[in-house]
């Protein structure tokens, strides 16, 4: 892939990213906490794809950036698991996770993978992790009596939106996340292979920000599991 087509899609990610905060920002004092932690990560998500720019541009070494950015966007998502998962045993977890994660980070960061590598043992179980706080989710909604009682659709409530994005886009992410130092070797045709993946990884993020915002706008018509 030619480095120009992947610099198009990556500045249009970003792009999107900042016009989907934009409505967030706007409604920030009538959403829910679910809605908060949502505008929280995709607020992240700007800061480090400009921090991630502006680094790159100045020929720097960025991977301690994108190790710093996994760790803070699982941290947020965390949150905003935690306050829509309503299975005690689970928000449990989830708040404790975060600490053993942090752990591993720091041993990957210093220790195994370096601070000039992406750190993908860090980055794939927080991918993994994720992925699985997304289907524990979706399995709540499927069994949830309130909602069969109510005759609420699920496609009405903003948190199945806000988790779709997440989930599509950690699933697209959790191979690359594992495999990338596989094959960032300085070879044209492995090259090519990274920007190609990243690519990919961008345009199935900005299908995920689209969801997002097809969340924000369902925040008018229910608040569920606002805690």
């Amino acid at each position: 892939m030619n480095l120009n087509i992947f610099l198009g899609i990556f500045y249009t990610m970003m792009g999107i990213e900042a016009l989907i905060l934009i409505p967030f920002l706007l409604k920030f004092k009538a959403l829910d906490a679910a809605s908060k932690w949502m505008c929280y990560y995709i607020f992240s998500s700007v800061v480090f794809a400009v921090g991630s720019a502006i680094t790159a541009r100045m020929g720097m070494n960025n991977m301690w950036l994108f190790s710093m950015m996994n760790f803070i966007q699982f941290l947020l998502l965390s949150c905003f698991y935690w306050t829509i998962i309503k299975h005690q045993t689970v928000k449990q977890l989830i708040t404790y996770l975060p600490i053993l994660v942090l752990g591993l980070c720091i041993a990957d960061f210093l220790k195994f993978e370096g601070i000039q590598s992406y750190n993908s043992i860090s980055a794939g179980l927080k991918s993994g992790i994720i992925i699985a706080y997304g289907v524990i989710f979706f399995l709540q909604l499927l069994t949830d009596r309130e909602l069969l009682e109510k005759a609420i659709y699920i496609n009405t409530l903003p948190e199945f939106w806000y988790s779709s994005g997440v989930f599509i886009y950690f699933c697209s992410s959790f191979l690359f996340s594992i495999s990338y130092n596989l094959i960032q070797l300085p070879k044209d045709a492995q090259q090519t292979m990274v920007l190609t993946l990243l690519s990919i990884n961008y345009i199935v993020g900005i299908i995920a920000m689209i969801l997002l915002y097809i969340g924000l706008t369902k925040t008018k018509r229910l608040g569920y599991a606002d805690n």
